[in-house]
Formats: structure tokens, sequence, C-alpha cells
């Protein structure tokens, strides 16, 4: 199967007797290919590494992660499911779970990725990132129970943990929970006043509660940060918008008075 997928690629490393030295130098120019973002090139060097040590686990990985950066989601769980196989060091047991679990998500099976984050979390229980992705498997499971706990769980262990406070809030938004979401905003900013993002999600939020001249505020803080952004142009627009409305009411109000 290894020689198969071999032939199919143009080699850029010519096959040299079988060693240890051999082995290592192909392994090395592969990481070096992914340094570089020429992930074709780490493909085919992963694969020579593979054919002259086939109880090669760094290669399985680092294959499948050059397939991941090509978006060939697939391939790289086929990969890391060898590397599973032909494992026999337990150091690698975290990354391969946890590789796996990622590139379930982005192959859209957040049901298979729950048991790899987990196996991942039980290796190293204080991984953040991992007890974060498995918060997102069950967001996209839509099991936002289950998120919200995970969540909880790791901002009471850490509680300025702003990537975590950013994906809850971003959950409340989903649920339509905007004047929760709004709290979780608010106290991002408390932990780091500059965090630029928080303002965009504060005033989204304040904007769906009506609240619409607090949200231009935030608006207006967030278009200080990124004048030059998309989305600061695209707030500009609203900011417009929103004042246009209230001009509008309050000619109406004159009118009925």
């Amino acid at each position: 199967m290894l020689k198969e997928a071999y032939k199919n690629q143009q080699s850029v490393l010519e096959l040299k007797p079988h060693s240890g030295r051999d082995f290592h130098t192909i392994l090395m120019t592969a990481e070096k290919f992914m340094k570089q973002k020429k992930y074709k090139n780490a493909v085919v060097a992963y694969l020579n590494s593979i054919l002259l040590n086939k109880a090669n686990t760094p290669s399985y990985v680092g294959l499948s992660k050059a397939y991941k950066c090509l978006g060939n989601y697939e391939k790289a769980i086929k990969y890391l499911n060898l590397a599973k196989k032909n494992n026999s060091k337990t150091r690698y047991n975290f990354v391969i779970n946890y590789e796996l679990g990622i590139n379930y998500l982005l192959n859209a099976a957040p049901y298979l990725a729950v048991s790899c984050f987990q196996e991942a979390i039980k290796l190293r229980p204080q991984n953040l990132s991992a007890q974060i992705q498995l918060a997102i498997a069950h967001e996209l499971l839509d099991e936002p129970d289950f998120a919200l706990m995970i969540y909880d769980k790791i901002i009471e262990e850490k509680p300025d943990f702003i990537l975590c406070h950013n994906h809850k809030a971003g959950l409340f938004m989903q649920m339509g929970e905007f004047e929760e979401a709004a709290k979780v905003f608010k106290q991002i900013l408390k932990i780091n006043p500059e965090y630029f993002r928080a303002n965009l999600g504060l005033g989204i939020c304040l904007d769906k509660m009506e609240r619409r001249h607090f949200a231009v505020r935030y608006y207006k803080k967030y278009i200080e940060k990124r004048p030059y952004s998309d989305t600061a142009k695209a707030l500009a627009g609203r900011i417009i918008e929103i004042y246009s409305k209230k001009n509008t009411s309050s000619k109406k109000l004159r009118i009925v008075g």
C-alpha cells in the first residue's frame, strides 16, 4: 500500500540502502519542507521515510499533518490510524489522538472526534487545547449543555483564559442568549481591555438586544482598533443606519407631539 502510494508521487529524494542514518536524514528533510509550507514535497519525503522504516511513528504523524494542510482530511485520518497501529512508544499517543480529533472535526465527523479528544485528555488532563476542541465537538453535535459545562470547568481552573471565554460567548450567541453572551464579553474586557474582538461581540449583542446606542459605543471602539478591516467598514455602515433610524424616530415623535 505504501509502495503504491510512493510510486504515484513524483519523488524529490533518491532512495538509498536502508539505514537509520538515511531514515533520520529524510525525516529531517520532510520536517524542513513542512516549515517551508511545501506540503506536497513533505508528503513524498515522509513516504520515503516510512518505506525505510515502517515502525516510524513521527513520519506517519508528519504525513498526516502534511495531508491536513493540503485539505485531504481522509488521508490524514488514514495515516494517523496507521500511526496508532504501528506506534510502540506511548509518548506519541496524545498527539495521535489529538490530531485524529482535529481531522475528524475538519472532515465533518464530530461524533468520531469526541472519543479521540476524550482519550487525549485522559493522557494529558491539563491540556486546554484538547478540552476546548472537545467542547467544540459537542457544539457541532448540537449538545450545547456539554460544551458549556466544559467551558465553565476550564474557566474555573483558569479564570483569565480569554480563548475559552470567547468560545463560551460565541456559543451563547449561537443559542440566541445575547444577554448571557454580553456578560461574558464584558468579563473578557475586564481581563484585557485591549481585546478588540470582545468590543465587536459586545456591540453585536447589544444591537440584538435593541440597545443600539450602547452598541454604537462598542462598534466605535472596535473600529478604533481595526480601522482598515472589512468588519470596520461594515460597522461604519451599521452605525450610520442606527443613527438614521434614531433621527427618523425623533422626527416622528415631534410630529406626534
